[in-house]
């Protein structure tokens, strides 16, 4: 048998036509009948070996290494309605053997693929949620097989991104979906790159992408967050990106290999249609038509380019959202900022349809002695890694030649300054887990110059009550086997205490996993090769129950140079955690 997991997708179109009254021909029924159920059209997705020889629409072909393919309906309460378990040598008369399907609303259709001898453990599911069983009436459903084990492999989705993009958000909604938004499309001879407002939406249930209404505006690097009606705010971002290095450095800073450009200065409410695919399909569901709006705010909102923002969900309703550093582009001076500004989200979505913007408040503005003097001077930052504890920031890196220090915590009447004499580090990747702050590579300020070597690879692990480790082993962290691991996507395992660094600059192709007790490399499998290269690109996590029992780490987006001669990716790869 071949191995089911050095795999691509191809459509395994297998139309169940679920006749209740047990029609002979196995033909849907679109009419009223006599039986006691209605009729089900199934086609499933499936992932196959490139060289199996199946095209993926002979029957006979994909159902080679299938023992049987177990369907189950449970209604609306978590009752199992219907249950069947059809074996392969009967695959071809699906109409006769799954009869008697009974009325259920907000059903779901629970599909588990068997291999082999082995009819205890699946090692393929799917299902379709929200779904309707009436008498008389055909229910369809497309539904995408995932693995039911964790993979050593990334493996890819049958469709792909109509745009591609890097440099984008990639949110998960409450019903499972990922909304794709913004980021780049490509960078031009000048090394200059331009945001788009393009939107596409991915079900994960059917493993379909539909391309959406354009934001208002062209928007990458941006935040964003998921409001309780479904809808979802972008923030900020930047509409241009480059990766020539700086003519004139910024004021007391070394030359900077990439810059943003074109603050996005607003805040937009997007709603994407609802329902989702299968639903959309049986006519379910209350439709919402795709929508955008402007937020208003109390007052202007000091957006920057070059500046990081950090959202910290603090209630059911209430998000607050810190701004930190960056660079006012109407500064003639082309001084840096040394200022953290926060406002808080009230979602009321859930009630009465309105979401609201607070007042912003200004933190303490970060400063340190000067060498000649102990008069206090502004000690900027550019886009610093951030985390929250308790009432305060920290910000690390970013910071100008003349600074002692790496990080600062800062709150509302409070600024400190830490991590001093260590390396104050530059488009390093970042992540906020077991009250901590990691770091992962970037390019450290070494006399005045960015180090671009070998050494970029270190992490480091900045704990929020101020005192910092720095994890280098005797090879690097990442292996980046060059320097500057910039602009990967970081995440966390949770499953199996795992950070995952997935590409880079230097780094491109590689999926690299860090055991977060330890900070051991798996250099070996899980970390791998990839076979897309992937700066910029963004990983999103969709909860256990979504589909099967585990965690689904989906991959989009990404370039393969931060440059003209990058490709952007489309393709979309999921990895089971």
């Amino acid at each position: 048998m071949k191995d089911l997991l050095r795999l691509f997708f191809v459509i395994f179109s297998l139309f169940f036509f679920v006749s209740c009254g047990g029609n002979e021909n196995g033909s849907a029924q679109e009419t009223e009948s006599d039986s006691d159920g209605d009729g089900a059209a199934v086609a499933l997705r499936i992932l196959r070996d490139a060289d199996s020889g199946c095209t993926g629409m002979q029957l006979d072909c994909i159902t080679t290494d299938i023992a049987a393919i177990n369907f189950q309906i449970r209604n609306g309460k978590g009752e199992t309605v219907f249950q069947k378990s059809v074996p392969r040598n009967k695959l071809k008369d699906l109409g006769k053997e799954l009869t008697g399907i009974k009325n259920a609303d907000n059903a779901t259709l629970i599909v588990a693929v068997f291999l082999g001898d082995n009819m205890n453990d699946p090692k393929w599911e799917g299902k379709a949620t929200g779904l309707k069983f009436e008498k008389g009436k055909t229910t369809s459903a497309t539904i995408l097989l995932y693995p039911t084990a964790a993979q050593q492999k990334e493996i890819a989705m049958p469709e792909r991104l109509e745009t591609a993009r890097f440099g984008h958000s990639a949110t998960v909604l409450i019903d499972g979906r990922i909304l794709i938004s913004g980021g780049f499309t490509s960078c031009g001879s000048n090394g200059k790159c331009a945001a788009t407002e393009s939107v596409e939406i991915i079900d994960m249930e059917s493993g379909k992408i539909e391309t959406l209404a354009p934001m208002t505006a062209k928007r990458a690097m941006h935040t964003t967050v998921a409001l309780n009606d479904g809808s979802v705010l972008f923030i900020g971002g930047v509409q241009g990106f480059s990766s020539v290095q700086q003519e004139s450095e910024f004021k007391d800073y070394p030359l900077l290999p990439y810059s943003q450009s074109g603050a996005v200065t607003t805040i937009e409410r997007y709603m994407p249609s609802y329902p989702k695919f299968n639903m959309k399909e049986n006519g379910l569901g209350t439709p919402i038509a795709n929508y955008t709006e402007a937020v208003s705010t109390p007052s202007e909102i000091p957006f920057l380019a070059f500046q990081s923002v950090l959202t910290k969900k603090i209630s059911d309703t209430q998000t607050e959202v810190f701004l930190v550093g960056g660079l006012d582009e109407k500064d003639e001076n082309n001084t840096p900022s040394n200022k953290t500004y926060k406002f808080t989200i009230t979602d009321s979505t859930a009630d009465d349809g309105s979401v609201s913007i607070s007042e912003v408040s200004e933190f303490e503005e970060v400063t340190e002695s000067s060498e000649e003097s102990e008069e206090a001077v502004p000690s900027p930052m550019l886009l610093p890694a951030l985390a929250y504890s308790s009432g305060s920031i920290l910000a690390v890196g970013g910071r100008n030649n003349s600074s002692k220090f790496a990080a600062s915590l800062i709150s509302e009447n409070k600024s400190e300054n830490i991590g001093e004499n260590s390396d104050n580090i530059f488009f390093a990747n970042s992540i906020v887990s077991d009250s901590a702050l990691y770091t992962f590579g970037g390019m450290p300020n070494k006399s005045g110059v960015l180090e671009n070597s070998k050494n970029n690879g270190a992490t480091r692990k900045w704990n929020l009550d101020g005192s910092m480790t720095i994890f280098d082993k005797s090879e690097n962290i990442l292996r980046s086997w060059n320097a500057n691991v910039a602009f990967a996507e970081t995440v966390h395992d949770s499953n199996n205490n795992r950070f995952i660094v997935i590409g880079g600059t230097d780094a491109e192709d590689l999926y690299q996993v860090i055991n977060a007790t330890d900070f051991e490399l798996y250099g070996s499998s899980p970390t791998h090769k990839m076979t897309d290269k992937r700066i910029m690109p963004k990983a999103s996590i969709v909860p256990a129950g979504v589909i099967g029992n585990r965690q689904i780490l989906v991959i989009t987006g990404g370039t393969s140079a931060l440059n003209s001669s990058g490709s952007a990716v489309n393709t979309i790869k999921i990895n089971l955690l």
